[in-house]
């Protein structure tokens, strides 16, 4: 007897019954995926196969949308502990939903329903948030998300009554605000506000690179696709002819070591005399499509020769790219050209040769990844062909982007 077979001759209530403990397993094994995936990224996995962060290697091994990938990470970060690196243990901020969610109790529609209620109480000492929780998962076990929402806001002020302190605007802020931190890694994070006519020409300048194609899928979310568009009207005002320049010459970032070195040091070797870090792995793919100025130093670290400075792919094949291949030629990525670098397929330190045969577009996410992690690529016939990883494709089917065909 096949198992829909079974289903009908099954009786009403026990059906009901066999749907409640399928959805009861469902929220338990949530739960336990949230374990792992806050193990997965408290280890650094990502990083260490070669991706930026954790929704985007998620991206590729679950194929879920990138706003999927942070939703659960967000759930994750406020329901179990976190171990920093120095091994201190931060309390979860939402033991008795998670210990709820663990027992098939709740779903991931209460989670976020908690998440935001409690976020709204952040000026509560722990004690009264914890009262909080123990309300809102009560009210849970008998509530549906949508009539817990309707609760939590009787919940707030039992909780709370005295309700948000007032914030005090009596200070004068100025106009325009930039704060700006690098970080130990090179990244930089950074906040502030721009006056409204600024903040106009600054949404005018985003939007064309940030609208995504409504027939592509894009797993990115908004806040993503914002920063990528960001990295592209960079990348267009440093190309601009009429960049302001600096004692004559524009402002250049430069790193120095010898070639034979860079050529010979592992991937993960720390190159010296950076004030950031900087990887061999790093450096080698900035060099892929960089401004290149060869120089004779001295004993002393003195310039004895500086030679013309030089573009490692020359304009006339850049051009000859755009023409064959449109934009990022990683699979299902539809960046334009004019954001995207020039890789070479066979790298140029093992005597890979800078012609259009041996190059392709990558933007600067894709470039990152091909360079970091086991991901490869070749050329068939003027079109990039990638190979995934085994945990991406245990058949390591190859992909090509359709999206350029």
């Amino acid at each position: 007897m096949t198992a829909m077979a079974q289903l009908w001759s099954t009786s009403d209530t026990s059906l009901v019954d066999e749907l409640c403990a399928v959805e009861e397993r469902m929220r338990q094994d949530y739960a336990r995926m949230l374990q792992v995936l806050a193990e997965v990224d408290s280890r650094g996995v990502a990083a260490r196969l070669g991706y930026s962060n954790t929704p985007a290697l998620l991206v590729h091994v679950l194929r879920v949308s990138r706003a999927d990938a942070r939703h659960r990470l967000a759930q994750a970060e406020d329901l179990l502990d976190t171990t920093t690196l120095t091994g201190s243990v931060v309390a979860a901020s939402m033991p008795l939903t998670a210990a709820a969610l663990e027992r098939g109790e709740v779903g991931s529609g209460h989670v976020d329903v908690i998440r935001r209620t409690l976020r709204s109480m952040a000026h509560l000492d722990a004690e009264r948030r914890g009262w909080a929780e123990e309300l809102l998962v009560i009210q849970a076990g008998e509530d549906d998300p949508a009539a817990l929402l309707r609760h939590a806001g009787r919940i707030r002020d039992i909780v709370d009554p005295d309700g948000t302190p007032p914030v005090d605007d009596g200070l004068v802020l100025p106009e325009r605000l930039l704060r700006r931190h690098v970080r130990r890694d090179g990244r930089m994070e950074f906040k502030g506000w721009l006056d409204p006519e600024n903040a106009a020409l600054f949404d005018t300048l985003l939007k064309p690179f940030e609208k995504s194609d409504p027939e592509v899928p894009d797993t990115r979310g908004q806040a993503e696709r914002a920063g990528d568009a960001f990295a592209d009207v960079l990348k267009m005002a440093a190309n601009c002819p009429d960049l302001p320049t600096k004692n004559g010459v524009r402002t250049e970032v430069a790193f120095t070591i010898p070639l034979d070195a860079l050529i010979a040091a592992a991937d993960d070797t720390i190159l010296p005399g950076q004030s950031h870090y900087l990887t061999a792995r790093e450096a080698r793919r900035i060099a892929c499509d960089s401004h290149v100025l060869p120089a004779v130093m001295g004993g002393e670290s003195q310039p004895l020769d500086i030679a013309v400075p030089a573009y490692v792919v020359p304009s006339h094949i850049r051009r000859g790219l755009v023409l064959r291949d449109r934009g990022c030629t990683f699979p299902s990525c539809d960046r334009p050209a004019s954001v995207c670098d020039a890789h070479h397929v066979l790298s140029w330190h093992r005597g890979g040769a800078t012609q259009i045969d041996n190059l392709i577009l990558l933007c600067g996410q894709h470039h990152r990844l091909i360079h970091r992690s086991q991901w490869a690529v070749r050329l068939d016939n003027g079109h990039a062909v990638f190979t995934p990883p085994a945990f991406v494709d245990p058949r390591q089917r190859p992909r090509v982007n359709r999206l350029r065909q």
